[in-house]
This record gives C-alpha cells, structure tokens and sequence, in this order.
C-alpha cells in the first residue's frame, strides 16, 4: 500500500469506528493517549503495515460466554488504545487493559475482542509491531551467556545494548521515548530467589521463545504505583530476555513486597502478570 494511505497519526475517536474486525487491514497503530496520563502502557509510535495477519486471529468473544474477569471492568493497570485500518476505508479502535486475561472492546459496537495465544489484544499487537522492527535486523546475538544480577533490585545490571537498542520509537506518557526493548524476545532466563536469601545464587530455570516474549512486552506494560503492606514469606523473580541483535533487559518481581516490580530502567510498578512463575 502506499504511504499516503497511512495516517500521520491515530484519527479522532468520531472518525474509528468501524463496528466490525472483519476484512482486510491495511494499517495499524497505537494511539498514545494525553500527556502525562500514567495509565496509558508504553507503545511503539509508528504504524504497523506488515504482519498484519495479527489482525486475522483477533477474536469478537461471545458477551454470555464472558466472564467478569475477561472483562476486567475496573481495572488499575496500564491500558491502550489501537486503530486499524482496512482497505474499504473505515478504522476500527479497541481499548482495553494490557492485562493478558482482559478482553478489549470495539469502539462503537461494544464488542469485545481478545487476541491469540493468551496475549490479548495489546499483546497480539505489540509482536506484531516488534515482528516488523526485527525484519531490518539480522540475527547478532550476544556471545555472554544469560545471567541473574547478583542483586535482584538491580536488574538494569544485566543489560546488554545490542543493534536495536538504536531504534527511535515509543510513546511513554503521551510523550515520544524509545521503548525500553521494541524487537520481540526470542530467549530468556527466570531466576528465583528464596525469601530473605537474595544475597544467595538463584535457582534459574531457562524460558521458551513465547515465555520470553511475553515479558518483553510486559515490560512496557507494567502498573504504575506503590504500597505499604506486611511482608510475606514469597520469593523474588528476575527474568532476562533478550532480542535478536542481543539487546538485553531484564524484570523483577518482590512477591513479597505486595508483587513490586523494578523494571531495567529503574522503573516500578505493582504485579506482573506476564511470567508464569
């Protein structure tokens, strides 16, 4: 398709309201939301115009086979906005929590829609957008072997800059900023650390492609916020993923400090729901 085809940005929600995901899309993108808003998750800000298929395996769910929890109707996590274009010209938006678990809803129609593969809508897209980075990018993986920081706390310790790590993309915040890792993960360590022995070596369990993958785009997903609560006996995580030119990042979770996070970039946030523990 051409590039004039493509809007500059996303249009106005009177303009994207397409009721159906059916037929052929041409387009794609992330809408960042208002500035300084903290609810919006981090976003590639191009548009998506290969690996559009994406499109083909989204899902309208059936409203009496929903639960409340696919809903997630007050959800306090990150959400999004996306908009595709099709070829009759109309656009579609969905909305919706990031959370895995979360249905979006079809703007206009109210129906909801999920993605593949337990990704959800926010997801399907996000590796669909790094699918379409990688594809300027040979296969340089990094020689040094994944590691767990010495101190869990400090995951930025384990970064690894690699060809991607050049990539000038992102929404955070309403505002333009790299994403923290925008190429797809293809492999990943999780390291475990018993309560009150994160001084000690972790037992570490290596991640499939598709585990890795989903925290890597968890990572640009991650809940704003912090609390005070009791402390509990549960262990803490440190995943270390890595892309195809060898860009490095890593997450982790304090399961006993109310699942905080601490993201590469030192940011923090609460829960995680994109690591099978």
């Amino acid at each position: 398709m051409s590039s004039e085809a493509v809007p500059e940005a996303c249009l106005d929600t009177a303009e994207a309201r397409r009721t159906s995901i059916e037929g052929t899309a041409v387009w794609a993108r992330f809408c960042p939301g208002p500035q300084g808003r903290t609810a919006h998750a981090e976003v590639p800000s191009d548009a998506l115009t290969t690996h559009l298929d994406i499109v083909d395996d989204l899902e309208v769910l059936d409203p009496e086979e929903t639960s409340a929890g696919e809903r997630c109707d007050g959800s306090w996590g990150r959400t999004y906005r996306v908009q595709v274009g099709y070829a009759d010209g109309r656009v579609a938006t969905v909305v919706g929590s990031t959370d895995p678990g979360c249905a979006g809803t079809l703007h206009g129609s109210g129906a909801l829609v999920d993605g593949p593969d337990g990704l959800g809508v926010y997801g399907a897209f996000m590796t669909a957008f790094g699918s379409q980075y990688a594809d300027a990018f040979g296969h340089s993986p990094s020689d040094v072997p994944l590691a767990c920081p010495e101190d869990p706390r400090k995951p930025d310790s384990v970064d690894v800059d690699g060809e991607s790590a050049s990539l000038d993309t992102g929404y955070l915040l309403g505002r333009r900023q790299p994403m923290l890792m925008p190429l797809p993960a293809v492999r990943g360590i999780v390291c475990r650390w018993r309560h009150g022995a994160e001084g000690e070596e972790p037992s570490v369990r290596e991640l499939t492609a598709d585990e890795a993958e989903r925290v890597r785009i968890g990572l640009h997903a991650v809940a704003v916020g912090m609390v005070d609560c009791a402390a509990s006996p549960e262990p803490t995580y440190t995943a270390v993923v890595e892309d195809r030119t060898g860009t490095r990042r890593a997450v982790t979770i304090v399961e006993s400090e109310c699942s905080t996070v601490i993201r590469s970039d030192e940011g923090y946030g609460l829960g995680f729901p994109w690591l099978d523990r």
